[in-house]
C-alpha cells in the first residue's frame, strides 16, 4: 500500500551566528500555502563558539524572540528529525553557526506519481542535483558556444 506523498526532501541550511534569516519563515509559508511543498518536520540547531549544541523544534519559538517569523508556519510531524540526525549534523556544523533542518514533502509529485502507478510504471532512478551545479554547467555552455560563435 502506498501513502501517496510525494518525495520527501531533507534539507540542512546553515547560517553564520546565532539566527537564522527569517526572510526565510515568510518563503517557507508561501510554498506551502501554494500547495508546492508541505513541511513535515522543522528543527533548529545551534553550535556556540565553544561547540555546545543547541536543538530546539518549531513550538519552542514561541520564546524566542529572535525566531518570532517562524512563529505559525505549519509542520505535520514532529520528531521525525531523530537524535541522531542532529546528532550527524552538529558534529560537522562548525562553532559559531545555526542550522535550519527541514523535512518536506514535494506535494507537485503527488499527481505525477499516481500517473505513473496507474500507468503501471515504477520510479528507476531519482537523483537531486544542487541548483549551483545547474548553474554553473550553464554558464560553462553558454561561455564555450559564445567562443565558438
Amino acid at each position: 500500500m502506498t501513502s501517496g506523498r510525494g518525495a520527501v526532501e531533507f534539507v540542512v541550511v546553515g547560517f553564520a551566528g546565532t539566527q537564522v534569516d527569517p526572510s526565510l519563515a515568510r518563503t517557507l509559508r508561501e510554498q506551502v500555502e501554494k500547495g508546492v511543498i508541505r513541511i513535515i518536520d522543522l528543527l533548529f540547531l545551534q553550535k556556540d563558539t565553544e561547540g555546545k549544541v543547541r536543538s530546539f523544534e518549531l513550538d519552542e519559538v514561541d520564546s524566542d524572540e529572535a525566531y518570532a517569523q517562524f512563529r505559525g508556519v505549519p509542520q505535520t510531524i514532529d520528531g521525525l528529525i531523530s537524535p541522531d540526525d542532529v546528532k550527524d549534523i552538529s558534529d560537522e556544523l562548525p562553532p559559531g553557526t545555526t542550522a535550519l533542518i527541514v523535512l518536506f514533502e514535494h506535494v507537485w509529485l503527488r499527481d505525477l506519481r499516481a500517473a505513473v502507478e496507474a500507468s503501471g510504471g515504477r520510479l528507476l532512478l531519482s537523483e537531486r542535483v544542487p541548483g549551483e551545479v545547474v548553474d554553473a554547467v550553464a554558464e560553462a555552455a553558454e561561455q564555450a558556444a559564445a567562443q565558438t560563435a
